[in-house]
């Protein structure tokens, strides 16, 4: 389960060149913007229990912020958080990856972060080995790699952390087109092992088709729950 009681999120803007960073975020904040900071999200109150919630908006509403908050990676400027479950976020799917690494040191690197056991882990290796089909070039630095490569890499090595909450964000449709319907049906199959599933995307179709419930956002606020 996931609360959030009255929840704020502020991002401070330092006061160095303010004039040109508020005219740079204006278009995208609004009159979201105070003195210092920017108010990504205010006063929110929802709860989310088994199912598949999907949070739409357009940049700067505030629907990847709440996947921040709920994942741990910002700290609510007011409100309170509660969250009863282990979670695996796909916000970022390249956080944590070490570029002077080879492929395979990064992918047993990220399951010992993850606290799989040495056993399971060795299968796991593996597997994602296999399925990244990088061949030999897993065990070059990943800063050699293309960026359809280290999505590869990252996308195969994600999708096998379980947990139960998934946090997705719009990654999950940019894929190059040859892995788009391959990476659609893994990601509903993980999905499935999931009992609650939040995904931010611009795409109010796509998420009508997948999720029990959606959440529109505009300036930091809802604007709409259907």
């Amino acid at each position: 389960m996931i609360i959030l009681e009255n929840v704020s999120l502020n991002y401070p803007i330092s006061n160095k060149n303010l004039s040109l960073r508020r005219s740079i975020v204006n278009g995208i904040f609004g009159s979201n913007i105070k003195n210092n900071y920017i108010e990504a999200l205010r006063n929110i109150n929802l709860k989310f229990d088994n199912g598949i919630y999907g949070l739409s908006g357009a940049n700067g509403s505030g629907k990847t912020s709440l996947l921040k908050l709920v994942a741990g990676i910002f700290q609510p400027s007011s409100g309170k958080i509660e969250i009863s479950g282990s979670i695996s976020s796909m916000i970022d799917i390249n956080f944590g990856f070490n570029p002077e690494l080879t492929g395979v040191d990064n992918i047993e690197f990220r399951l010992i972060i993850e606290g799989i056991k040495k056993n399971q882990r060795n299968n796991l290796l593996e597997k994602i080995k296999n399925e990244t089909e990088l061949g030999d070039y897993l065990y070059l630095p990943i800063k050699t790699y293309s960026t359809g490569m280290r999505f590869r890499l990252a996308f195969f090595t994600s999708l096998h952390i379980e947990s139960d909450i998934l946090l997705l964000d719009e990654w999950i449709g940019v894929a190059d087109q040859n892995l788009r319907d391959k990476v659609d049906q893994l990601i509903f199959e993980r999905i499935a092992k999931s009992k609650i599933t939040l995904i931010a995307s611009h795409n109010s179709e796509r998420l009508k088709k997948i999720c029990n419930k959606i959440i529109s956002f505009e300036k930091g606020e809802i604007s709409k729950i259907s």
